[in-house]
């Protein structure tokens, strides 16, 4: 079965497990170098009351719901309902909510003749899907750049004692000596500074920006 896998913005979101939004959208080139043709999904598996599946990350086992999908100029187009009596499935919702389960990734077959490679550029080729049969949708954790993501956290982390923030200079090139020294005349300002944010989320990006702007200056500085 091919993947394919798109950031998924929810459009809607209702308290029983409704959600709406684009699960593929046509004509975009995927990392996989695939490219869904307007219309692809020919044929579809559905349900006996003609919906789709829904799982979790392409799990059997944990099947969420279905919906009904239609497609538009633009891409698939998911009208989804969980089954919020599973008992797995609240969570996932509830990071769906949140944006943390925000990638929606389609399982289908192509169909005889439904797919071929065409170069774009001169070392550059991409498969053009045309004709596919659609078995399922699902909710799946997506990141389009998920190394910049881990960089947040540990930047949030960098503040959490002042150990980790001479660790934290020393991972920037500075010797021991100097990012002691650093440390112990900057942290608790940065720290009082990060405090002072209205909440958690601005303190978190308070600090990510005190700390890129840290690492800009050290860098300067190494010059």
């Amino acid at each position: 079965m091919e993947r394919i896998s798109v950031p998924f913005e929810l459009k809607a979101a209702g308290g029983k497990g409704k959600f709406e939004g684009y699960g593929a959208v046509f004509g975009n080139k995927d990392l996989g170098d695939d490219i869904i043709i307007e219309g692809a999904f020919e044929q579809m598996k559905l349900t006996r009351d003609g919906k789709i599946r829904i799982a979790l990350y392409h799990d059997t086992r944990l099947m969420a719901g279905k919906a009904a999908v239609s497609q538009d100029s633009s891409g698939l187009y998911v009208d989804g309902q969980l089954n919020m009596n599973l008992s797995y499935v609240p969570d996932a919702y509830e990071l769906m909510k949140d944006g943390i389960l925000d990638g929606m990734s389609v399982g289908f077959n192509i169909l005889p003749g439904g797919a071929k490679w065409l170069q774009e550029l001169e070392e550059e080729w991409a498969r053009y899907i045309s004709a596919a049969e659609l078995w399922e949708v699902s909710i799946v954790p997506f990141g389009m750049n998920p190394e910049a993501l881990i960089e947040s956290v540990k930047s949030a982390d960098a503040l959490a004692d002042i150990r980790s923030f001479e660790s934290f200079l020393r991972k920037q090139g500075l010797t021991r000596r100097e990012a002691k020294a650093i440390a112990s005349g900057g942290y608790k300002a940065l720290q009082r500074d990060a405090a002072s944010a209205g909440s958690l989320s601005d303190s978190e990006a308070l600090t990510s920006e005190m700390l890129a702007d840290l690492k800009t200056a050290i860098a300067n500085y190494r010059i």
